[in-house]
Parts: C-alpha cells; structure tokens; sequence
C-alpha cells in the first residue's frame, strides 16, 4: 500500500512562508516610509529662498496675508480659484509663521499625499513591485518636485487627485465590507477636495467614474446562472462615496453662499472669458508646450506600460488611458497654457508605467526559455519594460539633481526684489497698503496690498477683471501708502494712464531700472 500525500490548495499558509511574506511586507513598509522622507527632504531643501519662483508665489502669499486679517475670499479678495487650496494651505501658513517659507512649507506637506497616493494606486495595479514603480517615478518627476515647492495650487490639486484615485483602485480590488465602504467615502471625499483646489483634476472622474459604473454592472448584471446579490455594503459602498463626494463639495461651498455670484464669476466667467481673450495662443503656447510636456521618459515609460497591459489583456488599462486623454483635452483647451499646468500629466502616465510593471514570473520563464509564443511574448516585455523603467528613473535624477545645482532662474531677479522690499519697509511703517504690480516684493518687505488687488496679473487685466478705475478707486484710499510699477503689467494699453494718475498724487523716491520691456521700475510714495 502506497502513501499519498493530498495537497489542499485552501490549507492554511506554511510556517516558512509566513516569516517570508511578513519579512517582504515590513521590507515594503519601511522602503516607503525612507522614500517619503527622502521627497520630504527634497522638499524642504532651501524652500525659503526668497526669491519668485512663479508669479502666482505673490498673488496667493498676498491672499494669504489678507485672510490672516480677517478677510473672506470672492467678496473682499479677488481669488480665481475653487476654495479648499488657499484654505488648505493657510492652518500651516498661520502656524509656521505667515512667511513665505510657511506657504511653501503647506504645499510640500500637501504633495506628500500624491507620493502616498502613487504607492496605493500601484499597489493596487500589479502589487508591490507597481507601487515602488508608481512611487519612484512620481518622487523623481521634476514637474511634481518642482511644483511641490511652490506656492500655486497645481502641485496639491495632482497630490490629492492621485491619492483618490488610488483609494478608489484599492477599494476595487476589495469592495467588501467595511473596509471598501471607507476606501470609497474616502476616495470620494477626496476626489472633492482635489477638484475644489484646482478644476485641472477634473479627469480624474473619469478614472474613478469607470471603475465605478463597472462596478455597478457586475452587482446588477450577475453572470448566467448566478443570482442577484444581496445589496450588502459592496453595494452601498459607491454609493457613499458618490455622496462622500457631493458632500465634500457642498461643504466647502456653504461658507461663501452670500457672496456665490462673485464666486461663480471668479472661478467661471473668469477663466471662459480668459480663454476666449487668449485663443490666439492655441498654436504659439499651447502645442509646443504640451509637446513638450509630453516629449519625456516618463511619457515613453507609459506608453510601455499600455502595450504591456494591452498584451495581457488587463481592462484596467482603460480607466487609466481616460483619465490620460481627459487631462490633454483640459491642456489642450486651457487658455493660456503655462508649464505649471504639465504637471497634471504625471499621475495618469504613473499609473499607467505601473500596471505594465515587470513581471519576475515572465521574467523567470523567459529565462528558462519557454516553448509558449504568447508566453514568450509576455517575457520579452516584461524584460523592455525593465529597461525602460531604469533609463527613466535614471534620466529623472539626472533631472533632479541638475534642478539642485542648477535651479531654474527666478522669474524676478533676486537681488532688486530684495531691495526694493528694503526701500517698502524704510519708506512705509506696517499697517500700511502697497499697490504694485509684483505682489511678492510687497509680501517680502511685510506689507500688504488691498485685498481686492493682490492678483495684478496680465490675464485679470486684458479680461478687463482689473481696470484703470479699479486702480486709482483703490489708491484714494488713505491707507495706501506707496505705489510700485516693477512688472510691465502696469503698463498694459488698459491700464497704461494709471502711471501719469500716480505721478499727479504720489511722489518718486526710488528707480531701480527697467523691466523686460523697458518701462523703468518706480517706487512712488505719498
């Protein structure tokens, strides 16, 4: 009589495979946590040079100085944007000391939930060898590093937007219980939130829309044979993050009812009459910057990372691709285009190089030479996928070890805009109004602009949201101390005799030079 040993495949795992899968988890956790604090330390290094690294740097630490003196957004502060980003960041802004190291400090704190988000949505993909993919590839994007760093609302906008969407990709793989009913609010609550800082991340609903609506149509649509579920929290679980989601959202709006009007012309009328005033950039701006954008390793890494996934047949790729075209129809309709707005591009092609991650199983068959075509052809991906994934990660340091050594000149050159917050300060005693057309020289010296003023920008003045009326109705009140023309906005055909009102009512004390087009830079007081 022979002894047969039977092999139960439900039988519980074995003891020496239980150390292994604990030793890989505690492996994993602790190489994501050294990766979070290297993109903190990428971050925080040398974050309070006072120097303009975007123009928007002055306009939101001018908004910023007003809120901290009791101003509300859309009726006293002229503010473009939906709500959560100047009310995201201004807790730590109070708390870090209302410098502009402290605004900066609220948007590193903010991008390090995009980093979290990148390891969930490639864990969820193709499990821990995605998530350091996804991972890796968003900590050394030096689009996202760099907008990590500066004051504007696109850096947390994509960091919240990626962390829902890998939220709602978790809550796919499992939907059951209470656990997937708190990854769906979650990932509808934060869905919102990303949404209401800046609408870039609008295609980010496409993404999670799908995987929703999927789900939906297996609970109603059962296969043949089988009954219909019972409506259990797999169920209600995106039903409530649906509602998570409008909920968030009515929310962050109930505060500024009484002045929704304003509201709805600051962040729609603003931006449609925007892009129709700027269409003409469609051709000049727009193309050559998205394909610039688009012209970089980690384009090349998504790009495998679909054909890898199309070839193992993984529907997962489709959300993905949505959630990619959708945010080139906004670049492509976004008027006028800046490099800040590429950075919505680094989400959807992470995920997409993750989900087409290395296969070691292929990779061991390829090895061993297996007879199987497809199997072959599977393998031999994997293996240029492994290739194209180390040339980007490597030319992405590359990237950002040049960004270090050689940061980006600031848009404004350090050294007048120090000495003309000197000058603020010697000439103005706090308390007093500043008007000028570079609001972060005004911020520098610790001095404050009319709240209704702090965005001068070009686009605000050719809309006609900022006129030569609104300039002088504001310089006739007594607080405003001083006046400075630094930029050429004040020069602009619309606003152009705001200068000879200022030489009738104000005295010059200050020329510092001359700005790009050759207007001289003044400091009148009164």
């Amino acid at each position: 009589m022979t002894n047969e040993v039977i092999v139960d495949s439900q039988a519980p795992m074995s003891t020496t495979q239980r150390p292994q899968s604990a030793l890989r988890r505690w492996l994993s956790w602790a190489g994501l946590c050294l990766l979070l604090a290297l993109g903190l330390g990428m971050r925080l290094y040398q974050l309070g040079q006072p120097l303009e690294r975007d123009f928007d740097e002055g306009v939101y630490l001018q908004s910023l100085r007003a809120m901290s003196h009791g101003f509300a957004l859309y009726s006293q502060i002229f503010y473009s944007q939906p709500p959560f980003f100047l009310e995201s960041v201004f807790p730590v802004y109070a708390l870090a000391g209302q410098t502009l190291w402290a605004g900066r400090l609220g948007i590193a704190l903010l991008s390090l939930c995009g980093l979290l988000g990148a390891w969930l949505l490639g864990k969820a993909l193709s499990s821990y060898t995605g998530a350091f993919v996804a991972l890796l590839l968003t900590l050394t994007s030096v689009s996202f590093l760099n907008e990590s760093r500066v004051l504007q609302a696109d850096g947390p906008s994509v960091a919240l937007s990626l962390l829902a969407v890998g939220l709602a990709f978790h809550w796919w793989r499992k939907p059951a219980g209470w656990r997937g009913l708190l990854l769906a609010i979650l990932s509808g609550a934060l869905l919102a939130l990303s949404i209401l800082t800046k609408f870039l991340v609008v295609p980010a609903l496409l993404a999670v829309g799908t995987l929703v609506l999927i789900r939906f149509w297996q609970l109603i649509r059962p296969p043949q044979g089988k009954a219909l579920p019972a409506r259990g929290l797999s169920f209600w679980a995106p039903v409530a993050g649906i509602l998570a989601f409008v909920l968030v959202g009515l929310l962050l709006c109930v505060p500024f009812i009484g002045s929704f009007p304003v509201m709805f012309e600051s962040i729609f009328s603003f931006h449609t009459q925007s892009s129709a005033d700027f269409r003409y950039t469609f051709r000049t701006l727009t193309l050559p910057l998205l394909a610039q954008g688009l012209l970089t390793p980690l384009t090349l890494a998504g790009l495998a990372g679909t054909i890898v996934a199309g070839l193992r047949r993984d529907w997962r790729v489709i959300p993905l691709l949505l959630w990619l075209i959708g945010t080139l129809v906004v670049l492509l309709t976004q008027r006028p285009l800046f490099v800040h707005h590429l950075v919505a591009l680094v989400p959807p092609l992470a995920g997409l190089s993750a989900l087409g991650s290395p296969d070691l199983a292929a990779l061991s068959r390829w090895r061993r030479g297996s007879s199987d075509q497809s199997q072959r052809t599977l393998s031999l991906a994997s293996l240029i996928m492994v290739i194209v994934l180390v040339l980007t990660c490597a030319c992405a340091i590359g990237q950002d070890l040049l960004y270090f050594l050689q940061p980006p000149h600031p848009v404004t050159p350090t050294g007048p805009l120090q000495r003309v917050a000197r000058d603020l300060e010697h000439f103005t005693k706090p308390g007093d109004l500043v008007i000028s057309d570079e609001p972060l020289a005004v911020a520098l010296a610790g001095r404050d602009t009319p709240p209704w003023l702090v965005d001068p920008s070009s686009v605000r003045i050719h809309t006609s949201y900022l006129t030569l009326q609104d300039l002088i109705t504001a310089s006739q009140q007594p607080q405003v101390r001083a006046v400075l023309f630094f930029s050429s906005r004040f020069r602009l055909p619309e606003v152009e005799e705001y200068h000879n009102w200022v030489a009738q009512h104000f005295h010059l004390v200050r020329v510092y030079g001359k700005d790009s087009i050759g207007y001289p830079q003044e400091l009148w007081v009164r």
